[in-house]
């Protein structure tokens, strides 16, 4: 007859456990801006706000690789609010991380794409042209999804979005590194879909001319 009571007990401190270790998991993990904090002071920063776009960059690529795809538009809001001036560069890291990581049906992969491009917008509201022109430059062939979500989230700025996502002015590149996490390399060769560039000054993604043909 009392085993049930005992059971029950047994029960309650095993559930109470698991809470405890899912709380302080979490708060080992701490929120988006944190993680993303502490992934680029990990490079020698110790304000963020004033760190060389390079070093942001770095710090949030290797995070990318770490949280899960469907997690990844919250840390692009939190990138965003911390650097909004690498608001175009955060999507691109974001938009490449997420095709080289998925392995899912196209369909799904675009969902996510879009789910990428509508939070950032989100997060910088007047950035939404140059945000749009990223994602399109770090992945042309999901050009489509990129540019439906980013009409959803700044109509007003459709004819804008539509002629920087499907100009023909090649963007700069940038190397994104999947095996050694630690970001992006300078790149003057011929451009092709797989390379962004986020420049040395100023991080922002610019349309160079055009390279000679090789």
């Amino acid at each position: 007859m009392n085993a049930f009571p005992k059971a029950r007990t047994l029960l309650r401190n095993v559930l109470l456990v698991a809470c405890g270790c899912a709380l302080l998991a979490a708060r080992a993990l701490g929120t988006p801006s944190e993680e993303i904090t502490r992934a680029i002071e990990a490079n020698g920063v110790s304000d963020v706000s004033q760190a060389h776009p390079r070093q942001v960059l770095r710090g949030f690529t290797a995070l990318t690789f770490r949280v899960q795809p469907r997690d990844l538009p919250d840390y692009v809001i939190a990138a965003i609010n911390l650097r909004p001036d690498l608001a175009p560069n955060i999507v691109a890291v974001a938009v490449k991380a997420t095709v080289k990581r998925s392995g899912v049906k196209p369909e799904s992969l675009c969902m996510m794409i879009e789910r990428i491009v509508r939070a950032a917008i989100a997060a910088d509201p007047p950035a939404a042209v140059s945000i749009a022109r990223a994602a399109a430059s770090a992945s042309p062939n999901l050009r489509r999804c990129v540019i439906s979500a980013a009409v959803a989230a700044a109509p007003q700025e459709k004819e804008q979005i539509v002629e920087a996502t499907t100009q023909m002015v090649p963007l700069a590149f940038l190397t994104l590194s999947v095996s050694d996490e630690v970001g992006f390399s300078s790149w003057t060769g011929t451009l092709n879909s797989s390379k962004v560039d986020v420049g040395n000054s100023g991080g922002v993604v610019n349309s160079p001319e055009q390279p000679p043909a090789h």
